[in-house]
């Protein structure tokens, strides 16, 4: 099955300003990436979404030790930051933030951006990365944003401090991984925010980090057609 990108949009029905408004939520699905190496390399090549109030950028993957992505249809890479062994819960390794998977969402002229959070999908080979976490360019790449399990996953959880982590036994797409958004660095933002994904302990140089059917949640205001709805309504 073809794998598209989406972008769901409401735009509400309120009176004046809140008319400008629009709330939506917008999944990359990877589907044109194609497995190698090379492959696709170190770019998303699938059409990025578009919207009237936001530009949607394409995600790259920033310092990896090879070319291009190991499977097809998820961005996946191997070669991550080693620091697990088989069957353990003990970790030697920590993040290393010279290497990430990174996109950037950007606001259009006369729009502001607020964002609600992130869900996506986490897959892991054999000897994959057992940790994983996201940050933003909010705080300059300094803290791990809020991490979730919703729904409940027995594979899945997060440990100190906003760290998901991955069971060891599980080696094939696992839904659940949720970042919550709030607070003054992501509403009504003018200027583009960053994102940054993070994985870690692997067990070997060949285990893999993939994400997939990454969804943004949150709305775009635009400022021009609010004022324009007031002149209106006072004129």
């Amino acid at each position: 099955m073809l794998k598209r990108l989406t972008t769901a949009v409401a735009v509400l029905g309120l009176p004046l300003a809140a008319q400008a408004q629009a709330v939506f939520t917008t999944t990359y699905g990877f589907g044109s990436v194609v497995g190698g190496p090379p492959g696709s390399g170190l770019t998303d090549p699938t059409p990025v979404p578009t919207s009237a109030g936001v530009t949607y950028g394409g995600f790259t993957a920033v310092g990896q030790s090879v070319t291009g992505p190991n499977a097809g249809s998820r961005f996946s890479f191997t070669g991550q930051q080693l620091g697990a062994t088989n069957a353990s819960n003990t970790f030697t390794g920590s993040i290393l933030t010279t290497r990430y998977y990174e996109v950037t969402l950007t606001p259009k002229a006369g729009n502001t951006l607020s964002l609600t959070g992130i869900a996506f999908t986490l897959q892991r080979s054999g000897t994959g990365v057992r940790q994983y976490t996201v940050r933003s360019s909010a705080d300059g790449y300094a803290a791990n944003l809020p991490a979730s399990i919703s729904p409940a996953n027995a594979l899945l959880s997060v440990v100190a401090t906003n760290v998901f982590q991955v069971d060891d036994a599980s080696a094939v797409a696992q839904v659940g991984s949720t970042v919550t958004l709030s607070g003054a660095s992501f509403t009504n933002q003018s200027g583009p925010i960053t994102f940054r994904f993070y994985g870690f302990n692997a067990e070997a140089t060949g285990g893999s980090f993939s994400i997939d059917d990454v969804a943004f949640s949150g709305s775009y205001t635009n400022a021009n057609a609010a004022n324009t709805a007031l002149t209106i309504a006072n004129g």
